[in-house]
């Protein structure tokens, strides 16, 4: 990786820098940039060599800085990727300051991959609509806060700071809210929702959140009807929601199919291929391809894609497929079978994709009623539709502290749970009245969060704050309430800055 600094006076800076790359194989962890070696300087370019997941072809990148040291400001010209093993280049464009004085004022800017001079994303504009509960106490004066999840990533931190009202969130009002200039995040599924819990009355009964994408003049409702306080409900102030329009997806009346033909090299057709798929809600009309001498489909070893049509079917279970002789025309020996080596089909609507193995000689007959029945080999569920499905689930986490003299902390601890279905976002574990996390103690805590699916990592930490802010943690065990799975994450090591590696995070993983 190649980082361009402008030629711009006080370009440089000493900042820390963290990057988040997209792809269209999932996304990075944010990682911070090494500032060793007088790098970030202005007018001059700094190569690192990093190692990442392959989510290649790249998207976007997410650059933020904190905004410390003694040149809080960075002028960001551009960014290249190579990829080492393939040679593949990506360029990143951005040309203005990372400042909260300057260009744009703000810490945080995404730039859309950029590969062989196409820009790999559309760019559009956002309005969310925020509606406050009409009940008692409703309304908050704390800050606010979302994230937007979608089949394209995530849109970083969105502070509401401007909307029409003078007085934002009061009990009953709507407020909106425009995000112009952002990169598209497609199909949306997830909404994360927070406050700081500042102000004289900070808790918020929140009734829903609409976000309009302006460019495809399409709204996703984030239905919440909760509380988010630490001193109404369960005392959470983060939550998630997913996307209400599943149950839209769910009453589809129509939507679009891809449909994929490998043809293989055991027979090739000449004829028309009709198929009739079977979904768990529904039945398809029948499809026909016209097979002609102008357009020539079904040949030995290649590839053939339709759309098409059709009822909303749900989730598809099989298809018939059989192609027909025409009475008019004499059929050669070669012709009498017509090799279907796979066949794939996408729900274009959400991307949801039917895999069929079928590696079959389907007979040419001159009746229908002569085809082949093939079931669902393989299903990839989208990520959008996935989420979409996803329930609220309340997760117990209880934390232990080791032995060993000053192995407790007065410190702030938050921690984040990873799972298949995405992560909970930071969350402070914190309990009134509580000492907590003091030497050979258990600790018990709830929160809950959309379904994260099988546990893979948790991250804990704390803020160094307090008297004695040093922690030895013997081992976190996280359960999901409504299976009983436990998961448990063991440590075993300091979280201190003047102990052991001087860190005080630590990813855990889940132990044999």
């Amino acid at each position: 990786m190649t980082v361009w600094t402008g030629d711009v006076v006080g370009g440089g800076t000493d900042s820390n820098i963290f990057m988040t790359l997209y792809g269209i194989n999932g996304s990075t962890e944010e990682m911070q940039l090494d500032k060793k070696k007088a790098r970030f300087e202005r007018e001059q370019n700094d190569t690192f060599i990093m190692e990442i997941l392959d989510i290649a072809p790249f998207t976007k990148m997410r650059i933020r800085i904190d905004g410390l040291g003694s040149r809080p400001e960075w002028f960001l010209e551009r960014i290249l990727l190579k990829n080492m093993n393939t040679g593949d280049l990506t360029m990143f464009y951005y040309g203005d300051w990372l400042s909260q004085r300057k260009g744009k004022k703000t810490l945080v800017c995404e730039m859309c991959a950029v590969i062989d001079e196409e820009e790999m994303m559309e760019w559009t504009s956002y309005t969310v609509a925020v509606k406050t509960s009409n009940i008692l106490g409703a309304g908050t004066d704390a800050n606010v806060f979302i994230i937007i999840f979608g089949e394209n990533g995530d849109s970083g931190t969105l502070a509401l700071k401007q909307s029409a009202n003078w007085n934002k969130f009061e009990r009953n009002n709507t407020d909106t809210f425009n995000f112009p200039d952002m990169l598209s995040l497609g199909h949306l599924c997830k909404l994360r929702v927070w406050h700081d819990n500042k102000g004289i009355f900070p808790g918020w009964h929140l009734s829903y959140v609409d976000v309009k994408d302006n460019s495809r003049d399409e709204t996703f409702r984030f239905q919440c009807d909760c509380w988010l306080s630490k001193s109404e409900g369960d005392g959470q102030t983060v939550r998630d929601f997913a996307c209400a329009n599943n149950k839209i997806h769910d009453e589809l009346e129509e939507t679009t199919y891809e449909i994929v033909i490998e043809t293989g090299n055991g027979g090739e057709t000449r004829e028309n291929v009709w198929l009739i798929l079977e979904g768990r809600k529904n039945r398809s009309k029948e499809f026909l391809v016209e097979n002609s001498s102008r357009q020539r489909a079904f040949r030995k070893g290649t590839t053939d894609t339709f759309e098409f049509d059709s009822v909303y079917l749900g989730d598809i279970a099989s298809l018939c497929v059989g192609h027909l002789a025409r009475e008019d025309r004499f059929i050669p020996k070669r012709e009498l079978v017509w090799h279907v080596k796979t066949i794939t089909i996408t729900e274009m609507e959400y991307g949801n994709v039917y895999f069929f193995n079928c590696d079959c000689l389907i007979p040419l007959k001159r009746k229908r009623k002569y085809f082949k029945v093939f079931e669902v080999t393989k299903t990839t569920e989208s990520f959008v539709s996935k989420v979409q499905s996803l329930v609220p689930v309340k997760y117990e986490v209880i934390v232990t502290t080791g032995y060993e003299p000053g192995a407790g902390t007065d410190a702030n601890v938050f921690v984040t749970i990873f799972g298949a279905n995405g992560d909970t976002g930071k969350r402070e574990l914190k309990q009134k009245m509580r000492n907590l996390f003091e030497r050979g103690s258990t600790d018990r805590f709830f929160l809950e969060t959309l379904e994260l699916g099988e546990l893979r990592k948790v991250r804990l930490e704390h803020d160094s704050s307090g008297y004695c802010s040093g922690w030895l943690v013997e081992k976190v065990e996280v359960t999901n309430t409504s299976t009983g799975v436990a998961t448990i994450f063991n440590c075993g090591r300091w979280l201190d800055k003047k102990q052991g590696d001087g860190l005080t995070w630590r990813d855990l993983f889940p132990s044999v």
